[in-house]
């Protein structure tokens, strides 16, 4: 059936069951749901993906229909794929223009208009898009945030006496730092003061930062610790470069498999994993390659199902086990460092000079190595990470040579030139097979030749030669074993797991062992479990302990501030054994206060004992506080922690500690509650503080009214931000207080129309007319004028007086005010 031109289209307004419709101008309306010219505060979507919350102002065309023209800024931030848009699409017309219509440059895009959500979604075929990951967000959105000084803290005061003798301490952390634009200074520090004992602080570290978005990058100058991926983490004071994972989207860190398959059709690909759906996606007809699944942890095979058109199917699967060298294909990190070792345990300050490199070269490889050098210290590294079906493999070899400037000190066969060189071997093995529900996540082995050792021990073996002591006073690792395991047990009966290590010297007689394994598993509401823990010292000694633990809900499990009880039973090979029960739980809306209480019994002359503690958080601080007492001692502490921001506004306070913060200012919306962190609510001044932000990428910060004035109205609830690691980004919220109310108003005799838009004196849009010409609007003085329009005609609007009645002071207006009246003709009042 042949479909007419949109311009003979009219609304029927005989839906409506309105008695005049020569009243009622819904000539905006004929081509779908409209919004009046204007500008608003709008949340855009490309795609389904979010963008970003701005200012988006709507036009009309001369047919009357509205439409959202885009800034040049905005339309710069779409991840257009130029090559393919129309020649003409940023012609001369455009430079020269604020805004753009884009349905008007490009067809084929859609573009709807949600005014209830005040959302604007625009759907642009994919072949005028990049092809991103899944995730990404594009670094012209990551927000350096605002200036601001930050102040974590952390107090803890300790009083305790026994045998008739007492003890006080006091410890105060400190992190502390300054936002400046996209750089961030950063200092943390500790306070420490006891009896009999001079107070100490210690500077722990004090370092500049900022990021390098076209690198993927984060500089950072001052004192800080190398990254630990290749080589064992050291501390420095200095400069570094180093990638930074959090900038690529979450579909693209780690490491996950390419997936390549044919299709014959338009198909469907299912990714599952251990039966789960991991990813889905429809191909076109020829090779396909899905290269942004997201890690998920040391692996399990992956079973890949392709759906064709007419029904058929072929199933493949792809291997699937990671350790942590692995990476991406064409993927890459990299860290350099230069600067000096800081360790109060070495008399001088060795210079550091490090590099690191890992790049994924295929599939299933990953090549990566690196270097170390000092005055007299120099390591080389090379290996490789392998993915296999059978698990995956790392493998690599140092070379190092460490020199000593005493020779002479040194051992008969190192006496040559003072030097000890030697090298280290270590592999890595990572498997989880999900048919048998068991999980090897690590399983790694290091052995180093007698001349071999890393930075630290030799630069602790210098310092002990530059003393006048034996290199051989440093123990020299030979072997190190490390092996973790866990394996599921079938349906309802629980899991195993094992955990151990063992680690010998060259020059030290004897090795370090321990092991734990255990087995946990359910019953109903009662969790249990029972553990053995295992140590020999390298002297010979060793040590057994025993634990049984069970815990449960006292209450339904599923009830709010429902207590759980753990009880726990205890022995070790000292022949001591206990028993310990605690009842712990939360109270209050949102859970502000936790406690917990415990009884505890042990033999050999240790006898009963007590603890109660508790911990309560506010809008600005936790506080937190416990007692114990036993036979022959009692003790208390005290503590609070938390953050305070500084910036234009003032000082805003929050019970938590981070290092990525969104500050929201809401003006009027005091008590609002924010986000989905307990506690967190709008402040007296107008601001709050949400903390732990993931950085790079998109974190919705929503406002509930709940708590604040029923007089509060917000232009939205819910904005989104992708700060950079370390920012204070600001997220600001129109909050407007006014009175609502309604009028029942008349216009010749007649209702006025439905549909009318309401404007206060000021201009602004305040409400609208539902039926029956009940007039719905928000008010922000106590008398006034209201003009209310249906139409362009001068003789289609009207104004309507209105008188609140006075309230008590203090008091808040529980039900809407209700008047009636007449609406005045405008032209008339004129």
């Amino acid at each position: 059936m042949p479909v007419g031109n949109a311009n003979d289209l009219e609304f029927d307004a005989s839906f409506l069951n309105v008695d005049n419709a020569a009243l009622i101008d819904l000539s905006r309306f004929a081509t779908g749901a409209s919004v009046l010219p204007g500008v608003y505060k709008t949340a855009v979507y490309i795609n389904e993906q979010w963008i970003s919350n701005v200012d988006v102002e709507f036009k009309a065309h001369t047919d009357k229909t509205v439409y959202p023209c885009l800034s040049i800024d905005l339309m710069k931030s779409i991840a257009f794929n130029y090559e393919k848009l129309p020649s003409d699409f940023f012609g001369s017309q455009n430079l020269g223009e604020q805004c753009v219509d884009l349905q008007q440059k490009l067809p084929e895009a859609q573009i709807n208009y949600d005014s209830n959500e005040q959302r604007l979604d625009i759907v642009i075929p994919q072949i005028y898009m990049q092809n991103t990951a899944r995730g990404t967000v594009s670094p012209e959105l990551w927000d350096d945030g605002i200036s601001a000084l930050l102040m974590g803290y952390n107090v803890n005061g300790y009083t305790s006496e026994s045998q008739g003798k007492t003890f006080n301490s006091l410890f105060a952390g400190l992190n502390a730092g300054l936002n400046v634009g996209p750089w961030y200074l950063r200092h943390n520090g500790a306070y420490t003061h006891m009896d009999n004992a001079p107070s100490t602080y210690n500077s722990i570290n004090t370092y500049l930062q900022r990021d390098i978005p076209t690198l993927k990058a984060q500089m950072l100058m001052g004192q800080s610790n190398t990254v630990g991926q290749l080589f064992d983490t050291l501390p420095f004071t200095g400069a570094q470069l180093m990638t930074d994972e959090r900038m690529l989207p979450e579909s693209q860190r780690g490491y996950a498999p390419e997936i390549r398959g044919i299709a014959r059709t338009n198909a469907r690909v299912t990714v599952r994993q251990g039966g789960q759906v991991l990813y889905e996606t429809t191909v076109s007809p020829g090779e396909f390659l899905i290269n942004d699944l997201y890690p998920t942890g040391y692996g399990g095979d992956l079973n890949v199902t392709v759906r064709e058109s007419d029904g058929t199917e072929q199933h493949f699967s792809v291997p699937y086990a990671s350790v942590a060298q692995l990476l991406r294909p064409g993927s890459s990190r990299y860290a350099i460092t230069g600067g000096e070792v800081r360790s109060d345990n070495l008399r001088d300050k060795p210079s550091l000079y490090q590099a690191t490199y890992q790049r994924g070269l295929t599939n299933a490889i990953t090549g990566y190595g690196g270097v170390q050098a000092s005055e007299n210290y120099s390591a080389v590294q090379l290996g490789a990470a392998v993915g296999t079906p059978i698990g995956a493999l790392a493998f690599d070899a140092t070379q190092a040579r460490t020199r000593l400037d005493n020779p002479a000190s040194a051992e008969s066969q190192y006496r040559a030139g003072g030097a000890f060189n030697g090298q280290n071997y270590r592999v890595s093995y990572s498997k989880l097979i999900s048919e048998t529900n068991s999980n090897l996540s690590l399983a790694a082995y290091r052995f180093s030749t007698d001349g071999y050792m890393d930075f630290m021990m030799a630069m602790r073996t210098r310092n002990a030669a530059a003393e006048g002591y034996s290199p051989e006073a440093i123990s020299r690792a030979k072997h190190r074993v490390t092996v973790t395991a866990g394996q599921g047990l079938p349906v309802n009966w629980g899991q195993i797991y094992f955990s151990g290590s063992l680690q010998n010297y060259w020059n030290d007689a004897g090795s370090e062992k321990q092991y734990q394994m255990g087995y946990n598993n359910r019953y109903k509401n009662l969790s249990y479990g029972v553990s053995v823990n295992r140590s020999f010292s390298s002297l010979g000694a060793a040590q057994t302990n025993y634990l049984l633990s069970f815990s449960m809900p006292l209450g339904r499990n599923d009830a709010s501030h429902t207590p759980y009880l753990r009880m726990d039973l205890s022995h070790d090979s000292s022949g001591r054994y206990g028993q310990q029960a605690s009842v712990s739980g939360a109270v209050g809306a949102d859970n502000p206060l936790s406690y917990a209480v415990t009884a505890m019994y042990a033999n050999q002359n240790r006898g009963s004992s007590g603890a109660v503690s508790g911990n309560y958080r506010n809008a600005a601080t936790a506080v937190s506080g416990a007692y114990s007492t036993g036979k022959g001692y009692h003790s208390a502490s005290a503590g609070m922690n938390g953050t305070v921001i500084g910036h234009a506004g003032g000082l805003t306070f929050t019970p938590y500690t981070s290092d990525t913060f969104a500050l929201v200012e809401a003006k009027g919306a005091e008590g609002a509650s924010v986000s989905s962190y307990p506690g967190v609510s709008i402040d007296s001044r107008g601001y709050a503080v949400v903390p732990y932000l993931s950085p790079y990428q998109m974190n919705e910060i929503n406002i509930d009214p709940k708590g604040a004035s029923a007089n509060l109205e917000l232009d939205s609830t819910s904005m989104k931000v992708a700060p950079h690691s370390g920012a204070v980004v600001k997220v600001k919220y129109n909050a407007k207080s006014g009175t609502p109310i309604l009028v029942n108003a008349t216009y010749q005799g007649e209702p006025v129309p439905f549909g009318a838009d309401i404007f206060d004196s000021q201009g602004n849009s305040v409400g609208a007319v539902g039926q029956g010409g009940q007039l719905y609007a928000r008010v922000s003085q106590d008398k006034g004028q209201l003009r209310v329009k249906w139409g362009d005609d001068p003789d289609m609007s009207c104004t309507v007086g209105y008188l609140l009645m006075p309230m008590a002071k203090g008091k808040e207006q529980r039900q809407i005010q209700q008047f009636n009246s007449v609406c005045k003709s405008a032209v008339a009042s004129a």
